[in-house]
């Protein structure tokens, strides 16, 4: 099992068919599954700043792709506010927007 932290979920880290479950968090319910390691798929360092800041560990940028299986937990940082076409946030601005965290978790087919 991996665990990823994200600020985004696609349909391309799917292998199909799947099954996804997706579930709202607390920040602290992320610390917890988090605790025993994960790996960062954070590709901008200002999200990874905030990521880190908030989550009280380092969480470096690591711009991966993410194929996920069965057993994956992917925790994902999400923005509530869309961003004008090719927008990138800084630091501070980030802090001023609504954000949630989420898991997203994987099963083949229909289970």
């Amino acid at each position: 099992m991996t665990i990823y932290v994200a600020n985004a979920f696609s349909l391309s880290m799917l292998t199909p068919p799947a099954t996804v479950k997706v579930t709202e968090v607390s920040e602290e319910e992320v610390k917890r599954v988090i605790a025993n390691g994960f790996t960062s798929a954070i590709g901008h360092d200002a999200t990874a700043k905030i990521i880190s800041t908030q989550l009280g560990v380092q969480v470096p940028v690591n711009r991966i792709a993410i194929q996920l299986k069965p057993s994956d937990v992917l925790v994902v940082f999400q923005l509530l506010s869309r961003l004008p076409e090719g927008k990138v946030l800084t630091e501070d601005e980030m802090k001023q927007m609504p954000a949630k965290w989420f898991l997203v978790t994987v099963s083949q087919g229909g289970e």
